[in-house]
C-alpha cells in the first residue's frame, strides 16, 4: 500500500480511485444537513462529501487524516463550531 506522503501527492480522483477499491467504511457522518463519509485507507483515514451524498457520485470535498487523533480534533472542531 502506498504511503501517506505520497497519497497526499494523488490527485482527488486517484485518491477516490483507491479508497473505492481498497479503503474501508467505517462511518459515516452527518454535519449541516450533508453526509460524510469516512473511510480507513492502510494507515490514514479520508472523509468524502460526495455530490448529492451518494457514494456512487463524484467527490464535492475529500479530506485526509494522518491518524485517528487528527480525525477526531477535526470532528471536535466540526461539532463545536455547530453550535
Amino acid at each position: 500500500m502506498w504511503p501517506n506522503w505520497v497519497v497526499q501527492k494523488f490527485s482527488d480522483k486517484k485518491l477516490l480511485k483507491l479508497v473505492r477499491e481498497k479503503g474501508s467504511l467505517v462511518g459515516e457522518r452527518m454535519s449541516n444537513g450533508r453526509r460524510f463519509f469516512i473511510y480507513l485507507l492502510n494507515d490514514f483515514f479520508v472523509q468524502v462529501l460526495y455530490k448529492k451524498d451518494e457514494p456512487v457520485e463524484e467527490i464535492e470535498q475529500l479530506n485526509t487524516f494522518q491518524s485517528v487523533e487528527e480525525l477526531n480534533s477535526h470532528m471536535e472542531k466540526e461539532f463545536r463550531a455547530s453550535f
